[in-house]
């Protein structure tokens, strides 16, 4: 069994994936790490059998979709079989002091996060957090809200606020043609 979810190893969801597989009374899958969920979410068909990992957070611009919506519309191609609960890596907003912007990079889920935390801020999203950390590097940008984990602060940079949330996971069968 494969069970396909964002990736790389760095992001939440693989980490929530890898947590999944060694809950009691689990049998383990193969996790599949994608570059982004809407890559797995417009190619269920690729997938029938296998289980997705989504997180009840999950927001996507491209597709104009919350995870709400996706659980509606989705019900004829995959089944909500469980939810759990852990602990994201702590998240940090993470301000560049000598930049000439205000351009600030995240995931979609947490973009308003951001827009809450940083006051004018221009919000760039990312497929994911470690994307968004990436961007935040090669653009020079002035602000990103990422996990902790990814960042390495230099001199020119300060934390502007640490979060520790928790997430919901919800782990979907994607159906089978017979089903």
């Amino acid at each position: 069994m494969r069970m396909h979810t964002l990736g790389p190893a760095a992001t939440d969801s693989y980490a929530a994936a890898q947590t999944y597989n060694q809950l009691p009374q689990v049998t383990p899958m193969t996790i599949v790490g994608h570059p982004s969920f809407e890559a797995i979410l417009t190619h269920l068909e690729r997938y029938s059998g296998d289980y997705l990992l989504l997180p009840a957070a999950f927001k996507s611009p491209a597709l104009q979709a919350s995870w709400g919506d996706v659980h509606y519309a989705l019900l004829d191609k995959m089944t909500l079989t469980r939810c759990f609960m852990t602990q994201l890596n702590p998240l940090v907003v993470v301000q560049r002091l000598d930049a000439d912007n205000r351009i600030g990079y995240t995931h979609a889920a947490t973009a308003q996060l951001l827009q809450r935390i940083v006051s004018h801020v221009d919000v760039q999203t990312a497929p994911s957090k470690v994307a968004a950390y990436q961007l935040y590097q090669t653009n020079q940008a002035g602000y990103v809200l990422t996990n902790e984990k990814n960042v390495t602060l230099t001199a020119n940079e300060r934390v502007v606020k640490r979060l520790t949330p928790a997430m919901v996971w919800c782990l979907y069968h994607i159906k089978d043609d017979d089903e």
